[in-house]
Order: structure tokens, then C-alpha cells, then sequence
């Protein structure tokens, strides 16, 4: 087995004391050349240890010895540090479920994680895809169309085989379709295009969700509630077709269910809803969006602040001032409160899995428009043979393909 060590990665940390028990098969989701320019890319932040093409030739990007960032969010088995724990290896494939996955590359793979299996004593159920370990379920489908049965039988020839199902077939995706599907996997939704819910935010641009749907009970009664960047929409178990706004829960009979989505708006992002505290009195008649974590202190400059992330702009006050509430928007281009603006910057890109990169061009896109909170990292698409990068923000999905980063496009102008 020969390995390419020509192309290398500095998106690597360490594994902190974790012994390498795991191996995580992924998808490119694109060329074996976007593939390596994307991963040794510092500005990306994700990695893997190995690429192999679809000829079966085989690059080593990161060191055994560290821990590639390939998983993201991911739990397998109770372990949830499955960066330090494992080994990515990504196959060169657009991740369609059509791509197949040839001999020579079947072969290569075969040979490498057979050496690795062998090297670290890894056990049958701990080596996986990435669909199988990203959380939420759903979040990732690769590697979509994998012939996974077969080569965990070829693997380990005395294990029982794994319970998979082919992928259905059906029409293949618009560029629009993917975009939108993966969005919605990255906050952890459910990509139900023809529910009332997501028509009404499509129609009325109330932005991207920003977290999994969930229920609320008031009086008996069941809803279904989704919060976007704009606004938080329930409908009736049931009636799919009726579509309530949290803004237009304002007759009196209306306020217990009112106070039931303010209750599971607040409980989604980590915090309990109470009416008397500043920052939800002022989120409430401030159009700033749900919330996308629980509130929060820091110092800065030797002064302490309560802080609270919200899909359109950060809030902040300083301790013991609740009254005196400030906006992220209000201070991000003032010289005096540099500092300040910088940490709660840093703080509300991480709340969304992402991060600042002032150099980054989808970046610096969202900042220009003020697309709102970024709600999840950079993820790549392929359509066409072209690949692209996006990035979910609170009020669109912004995308380009790689290597032309002046033209950036928006999901909200594509058809799907």
C-alpha cells in the first residue's frame, strides 16, 4: 500500500489522552481536487487524516497522531469526542447515492482501514460513517451509496453484517433542493418543504431555522412550533394547514398558548422563559429574533456583562444594569468599544457552530447584508460537477462555488 504524504493539513488539535479506538468513513461531496484544496485550507477548519480517489490512490493529509476535524457534532456509543478518538477517511464521491464508489477505490480503502483496524485493535462496531455518528440524526447522509454491508463483511469477515437499506431512487435534486436539505440538517431540522410551516417562512422570507421543530402542549392541545430567524411559527396537531406567528398571539385567550411558545422557544435555546427579566421583556418588543443559546456572562476590560444571543443581534448589559441593554449592531463599527464588540462577535458566531473569519468571503457577505447569526460551519455541494461552499445564517443560506469567491449567491434567489 503506497501513501501520497505530499499534501498536508494544519487543521489538526490533539487528541488529549484519547486512544485511537474508531474510524469514520466520509464523502468529498465533490473532486478529489476541491476535496484536498478545501481540507488544507486553514480558513475551512476541517480536515481528515486520509482522501482516497476513486483510482485508489491514497493521500495522507494529518498525522495519525493528532486529531483531524472531520466528525463535528457526532455521538457514537456514549462517546461524543469522536475527533480525538478516531480516524477520518474520505472518499472521493459527490455523495449523490448515483456516485459509485469503484473497485480500485473499494480496494484502497479495504487495504488502509484493514491496517488501521489492525494497528489500533479497532472493533468491528467502531468503525462507521459519518451518517451514522453526526448528531443530530439525519444532520449528514455520507457516505450516501456506499456499499456498506458488503465491505464491513469484507472487513471483518466473522462479524455479523450490519442492518442497512439501499437508498431510494428518485429524481435527482436541483441545486436549490441540496442547499436547502443540508441547511436544515445543520440546525438539526427535518426538511419538510411541504409542510404549511415552511411554506409560510419561504413566502413571508422569514429566514432559516434555527433549530429542530418541537411541540408544546396548552389546554389539551398539541402544536407543532418551528422558530426561524424572524419569527416563531406553530400549527395545530392536525390542522398542518393553519399557521400561527408568536407575534399575532395577542387576544387575550390567546396568551396561555402565547406563553406555551415563549416557554419552548426559550427551552430549545437552554434557558426558561421568564416574562419580568430584562432581556426577554426587551427580545419581545425588539425585532432581534429567537433566541440561539442560553444568556451568558463575561469580562471584558475588567468589566462584567450578562449577554443573551439572538438570531439577528446580541444583547448585553452590564451585571447588576439590566435596564442598560446594548446591541452588538449599535457598537460593531465603534473604536470605543472595540474589544467588547469583538467578544460577543466571537460568541455568537460559536453559538451557531461557526466562527469569525474576517477574511472569509461568505463572511464578510452575511456582515454586508446583515444576514444575522451564523448557524452553522461551512459545508460543501456538489451539482453538476461543480462544487460549492455554503453557509447557514439566521436569515438566508449564502453559497458560491469554490475558487470563485466573488460571486456569492443566495439561497432566498435560487429556485428549489
Amino acid at each position: 500500500m503506497v501513501i501520497d504524504s505530499t499534501r498536508h493539513s494544519s487543521n489538526y488539535g490533539p487528541r488529549n489522552n484519547q486512544k485511537i479506538s474508531m474510524i469514520v468513513l466520509h464523502a468529498t461531496v465533490g473532486s478529489a481536487a476541491s476535496a484536498l484544496a478545501w481540507l488544507t485550507n486553514p480558513a475551512a477548519r476541517v480536515s481528515a487524516h486520509y482522501v482516497i480517489e476513486k483510482s485508489g490512490h491514497i493521500y495522507q493529509l494529518v498525522a495519525d497522531e493528532h486529531a483531524a476535524w472531520h466528525a463535528g457534532r457526532a455521538n457514537w456509543h456514549g462517546q461524543t469526542a469522536i475527533n480525538e478518538c478516531s480516524i477520518g477517511i474520505e472518499l472521493v464521491n459527490d455523495n449523490s447515492g448515483r456516485d459509485s464508489y469503484p473497485p480500485e477505490q473499494i480496494g484502497a480503502l479495504l487495504e488502509l482501514t484493514q491496517a488501521k483496524v489492525a494497528q489500533y485493535q479497532i472493533a468491528p462496531d467502531m468503525v462507521a460513517r459519518h451518517l451514522d455518528v453526526a448528531i443530530p440524526h439525519g444532520r449528514k447522509t455520507d457516505p450516501a451509496g456506499f456499499p456498506w454491508p458488503e465491505f464491513i463483511a469484507r472487513l471483518f469477515p466473522q462479524a455479523p453484517p450490519p442492518n442497512d437499506r439501499p437508498p431510494r431512487p428518485g429524481l435527482a435534486p436541483t441545486l436549490g433542493q441540496k442547499l436547502l436539505a443540508e441547511a436544515y440538517r445543520q440546525v438539526g431540522a427535518v426538511d419538510h418543504q411541504d409542510w404549511a410551516i415552511a411554506r409560510v417562512a419561504r413566502t413571508d422570507a422569514l429566514g432559516m431555522p434555527t433549530g429542530p421543530s418541537f411541540d408544546i402542549s396548552v389546554a389539551g392541545r398539541s402544536y407543532t412550533a418551528q422558530s426561524y430567524g424572524r419569527e416563531a411559527l406553530l400549527s395545530p396537531t392536525g390542522e398542518w394547514q393553519r399557521v400561527e406567528r408568536l407575534s399575532a398571539l395577542n387576544a387575550p385567550e390567546q396568551q396561555p398558548l402565547r406563553e406555551a411558545l415563549l416557554q419552548g422557544i426559550y427551552r430549545q435555546a437552554g434557558e426558561t422563559y421568564h416574562p419580568d427579566w430584562a432581556f426577554h421583556q426587551y427580545a419581545l418588543r425588539t425585532p432581534i429574533g429567537p433566541p440561539i443559546g442560553a444568556s451568558f456572562r463575561i469580562a471584558v476590560e475588567s468589566r462584567q456583562y450578562s449577554v443573551a444571543c439572538y438570531a439577528l443581534d446580541v444583547i448585553y448589559c452590564p451585571v447588576e444594569q439590566w435596564k442598560a441593554i446594548g446591541r452588538l449592531s449599535e457598537i460593531r463599527n465603534d473604536h470605543q468599544h472595540r474589544a467588547l464588540a469583538q467578544v460577543l462577535q466571537a460568541h455568537w458566531a460559536d453559538r451557531g457552530g461557526g466562527q469569525v473569519r474576517p477574511d472569509w468571503p461568505l463572511y464578510q457577505y452575511a456582515l454586508r447584508e446583515n444576514l444575522g447569526a451564523p448557524l452553522s460551519p461551512s459545508f460543501r455541494i456538489t451539482d453538476n460537477q461543480h462544487d460549492y461552499v455554503a453557509e447557514v445564517f439566521a436569515l438566508d443560506l449564502i453559497f458560491c462555488e469554490i475558487d470563485k469567491w466573488a460571486t456569492i449567491a443566495r439561497l432566498s434567489s435560487t429556485k428549489t
